[in-house]
């Protein structure tokens, strides 16, 4: 008796109609592009926080350099982790302490985080910056009290047991 194919099993891909591989592949798109509407969004609110906060500095065409900055962002922020990978890579090769190689790789974070504003800052078409320096210690700032508030709420959550699954 051949018993490959309990109900049990998790279905392969091989063995899906070509009606579920659609449907498969329809929901995966759409998981992406929801995924990435979620992260443009963040990043946009906190483009937006940053730009009324430095009012002054910052000057618009209108309201559609706002989405162009929220969209150059992750591509500046690859560039600007370009800058700083071959700091982090030497930095895991080091055998420094704990404690000042996470100080260390929190410098290295902010410093990226810096570095891809000012970028989206300057690639952004019909936005101009006075002091492109404030803005981007703005966001830096923005960014590290995000991280620090994600990081307390991660340690009040009590740790689920797996045994329960």
């Amino acid at each position: 008796m051949d018993n490959s194919h309990l109900p049990d099993d998790e279905p392969t891909w091989a063995s899906l109609s070509r009606r579920d591989k659609a449907l498969a592949a329809f929901g995966m798109t759409g998981l992406g592009l929801g995924i990435i509407t979620a992260v443009l969004t963040v990043l946009l609110l906190g483009l937006l926080a940053v730009a009324v906060a430095s009012r002054h500095l910052v000057e618009a065409d209108g309201i559609g350099p706002l989405f162009w900055g929220a969209a150059l962002l992750l591509p500046c922020g690859a560039l600007a982790a370009l800058f700083t990978y071959p700091l982090r890579l030497g930095l895991r090769l080091t055998g420094i302490a704990p404690r000042s190689k996470n100080a260390t790789e929190a410098a290295l974070s902010a410093t990226t985080t810096f570095l891809a504003v000012l970028f989206a800052e300057h690639f952004t078409p019909g936005l101009r910056v006075h002091h492109p320096w404030l803005p981007a210690l703005l966001a830096t700032l923005l960014v590290a009290l995000a991280n620090l508030v994600i990081r307390k709420l991660e340690r009040r959550t009590p740790e689920k047991d797996s045994s329960t699954d």
